[in-house]
């Protein structure tokens, strides 16, 4: 490829040494425009003449797995289901139900205190 650019530039080269090089102002560095146009032309005609390879409907083979549906899921085992079974049978334990009645009536008689007042006219 590298040979087929050589040859396919061998005109414009020739035609860059035949003429004088013209010197551009540039805020950096003098540079010929000769130059610049035959790399900018090797550029374009190498872009032009590109050709990409069509694509095919094997070029995925290699690249995506095949789909296989999910393996469905196992039974749980015999112990699970009679550790279930057990919990179930469970008597249900409420936090408060052991207590006895009469600390339930303390506790619902002092809910509410109120503060001691201050004797002797202090008002705010």
């Amino acid at each position: 490829m590298l040979a087929q650019s050589l040859r396919r530039a061998h005109p414009t080269l020739t035609r860059c040494l035949r003429q004088p090089a013209t010197l551009r102002r540039t805020f950096i560095v003098p540079t010929a425009v000769c130059q610049s146009e035959m790399v900018q032309e090797i550029y374009l005609r190498e872009l032009r003449a590109y050709k990409p390879a069509p694509l095919k409907a094997s070029d995925a083979e290699g690249q995506v797995k095949a789909w296989r549906s999910p393996t469905p899921p196992t039974p749980p085992t015999e112990t699970l289901v009679n550790d279930l079974t057990a919990y179930e049978a469970q008597a249900v334990e409420v936090e408060g139900q052991a207590e006895t009645s009469s600390t339930v009536a303390e506790f619902e008689s002092d809910w509410f205190e109120e503060d001691p007042e201050e004797e002797g006219g202090k008002h705010h």
